[in-house]
C-alpha cells in the first residue's frame, strides 16, 4: 500500500492529478491511499503521518509549498516530494528540499507518468532501506572486549557523563545488557539516526522500533519507563506516529 498526498488550494487541480494516480494505479496494479488537503496549513493542522510520497502546489496562500516542504523536511527526510505548479521559474528551488522534480500545470499525463514511475522507484528504495536497517551490525566495545551488536537489538542509549550506556537485547536469551562506551550523545545520534532512533529527552536516543507504549510524559520500552523531554515531544511525538503509520497502525496519541 502506497500512502499520497495532495497539497494544492486548487480544487480542479486536485481532481484532476487525482484521476492521473488512479489510472496510473490501475494500469500498473498499485494499491494506494489518497489524501487531499486545501492548503498547506491545512495539512499541518492535521499534521499526517507514514506518506510515501507528496505532491506539493508551489502558490498557495499562507504558507507556500516550498515553505511547507521545507517544514516537513524538518523531521522527514524519506518522503517523495513532487512540486505541481505554474510557477516554473521556481520549480528549481525544490531541489534545496530534496524534491523528486515538479510538473507544470495543467499537469499532463506523459510528464506525471514519468514523475510517477521515478517516484515508486525511490518508494521502494525507501522500503528496502527500513528493512535492511535491522540486518545492520555495529561494533560497540565493552571494556576490553568488542561486541557485534545488530540495530535492532538495541533499544535505546543514555548518555551519562562522558559514556554512553547502549541498552541491548542479548540476541541469545532476551535478556537485557548495558554495554558501556565513552563517547558523546552527539556521536550516537549521527550514527544512529539513519536507522530509526530518535531523541525523546537530552539523555536518551530510542530506537523506535522498540517503543510499547508513549504517554505524553513518558516513553515505554517494555517495563522500562524513559521521559520525554519538552525540548525533543514534538519531533519524537511526529516520528513515532509515521513509524506507526508505516506499520498501519493507528495512533492512540493522536
Amino acid at each position: 500500500m502506497i500512502r499520497i498526498g495532495i497539497v494544492d488550494d486548487d480544487r480542479d487541480s486536485r481532481v484532476r492529478l487525482g484521476q492521473e494516480i488512479a489510472e496510473y494505479a490501475s494500469v500498473h496494479g498499485i494499491e494506494y491511499e489518497l489524501n487531499e488537503y486545501e492548503s498547506a496549513l491545512a495539512f499541518l493542522d492535521k499534521r499526517p503521518a507514514g506518506f510515501d510520497m507528496l505532491f506539493l502546489d508551489i502558490d498557495m496562500p499562507g504558507m507556500s509549498g516550498m515553505e511547507l516542504a521545507e517544514k516537513i523536511r524538518e523531521t522527514d527526510h524519506e518522503v517523495v516530494i513532487i512540486f505541481c505548479t505554474n510557477l516554473q521559474q521556481f520549480a528549481i528551488n525544490g531541489y534545496s528540499v530534496g524534491a523528486l522534480g515538479f510538473m507544470v500545470k495543467p499537469v499532463q499525463t506523459y510528464a506525471f507518468n514519468l514523475n510517477m514511475e521515478r517516484a515508486l522507484t525511490a518508494v521502494s528504495r525507501n522500503h528496502s532501506r527500513d528493512n535492511k536497517d535491522s540486518e545492520t551490525k555495529f561494533v560497540l566495545r565493552d571494556g576490553t572486549i568488542s561486541r557485534l551488536v545488530s540495530v535492532s537489538d538495541i533499544d535505546y542509549i543514555e548518555v551519562r557523563q562522558h559514556y554512553l550506556l547502549y541498552n541491548v537485547k542479548d540476541s541469545t536469551s532476551g535478556a537485557r545488557v548495558v554495554i558501556k562506551n565513552r563517547g558523546t550523545m552527539q556521536e550516537a545520534v549521527e550514527r544512529l539516526s539513519p536507522y530509526g532512533f530518535w531523541r525523546c529527552s537530552s539523555s536518551f536516543l530510542v530506537n523506535i522500533r522498540s517503543v510499547t507504549a508513549v504517554s505524553r510524559m513518558n516513553v515505554f520500552i517494555g517495563d522500562e519507563l524513559l521521559p520525554i523531554g519538552r525540548t525533543f515531544k514534538e519531533s519524537f511525538m511526529d516520528a513515532f506516529s509515521r513509524y506507526l503509520a508505516k506499520k498501519g497502525w493507528e495512533d492512540p496519541c493522536q
